[in-house]
């Protein structure tokens, strides 16, 4: 659930970028809906209030500013081509690997609705689609709204494998999302995230590099919240 949390929101980017790929930044902004006052604020102290998100060919970087995974794991950095994920928590000068769920292999392909419905978020004009994924804590629903105008290629992310433990990355759909409502299964809360701001702009390649000394080793949430 906590490495869902920090990944659901984005896609993963492929190894090889298309010809006329987007490059350059994403702002998005952080709201729940639904569920108890006593959920809001649980979920509000524990997940980011703001994420951005540079793309560069195979090279995506999320940055995740508010909450405490904001304050512990606030930087993603996922490598398409050599299909590597890793959650940087400069508090403890270390990279956490992400690895592939092995569970997530035999899930369902996704299904997907066209909801007929358009509208325009941070300047592009985006198409409205219900998926519904199949997950082991029960069925959970997503509404997104997908602009054609930012295309990446979604089916080759991060390898074969590591793909599949990205829950966001969503088989069959085409296109950029740019506003998210996802509902979370056995509650009446969703979480909104919705595009502020897309810059597309020459991005420095250095900032999706591991930073130097940093140790690099397998992903523990116990160990990422200092426990």
């Amino acid at each position: 659930m906590l490495l869902g949390l920090v990944l659901a929101p984005f896609p993963s980017v492929s190894g090889q970028p298309q010809e006329g790929a987007f490059e350059g930044s994403l702002d998005f902004k952080v709201a729940f809906s639904g569920g108890s006052m006593q959920e809001r604020a649980q979920v509000t102290m524990l997940v980011p209030e703001s994420y951005t998100l540079y793309i560069k060919g195979g090279q995506t970087k999320i940055l995740m500013r508010g909450g405490m995974i904001g304050l512990t794991m606030g930087e993603v950095i996922i490598d398409g081509s050599s299909g590597r994920g890793f959650v940087i928590s400069h508090m403890n000068s270390k990279a956490y690997e992400i690895v592939a769920d092995p569970n997530l292999k035999e899930r369902a392909a996704p299904v997907i609705v066209d909801e007929n419905e358009t509208t325009v978020i941070a300047g592009y004009e985006c198409r409205k689609y219900r998926i519904t994924r199949a997950n082991p804590s029960g069925a959970m629903t997503q509404y997104m709204w997908v602009t054609d105008a930012i295309q990446l290629d979604l089916a080759a992310s991060l390898g074969n494998a590591l793909k599949d433990s990205m829950p966001f990355w969503t088989e069959g759909l085409s296109g950029f999302p740019l506003q998210i409502t996802t509902s979370f299964p056995g509650t009446a809360m969703s979480m909104t995230l919705t595009a502020t701001d897309v810059k597309p702009h020459v991005v420095d390649p250095s900032i999706f590099v591991v930073p130097a000394g940093y140790a690099i080793e397998a992903i523990n949430p116990g160990q990422l919240f200092g426990r």
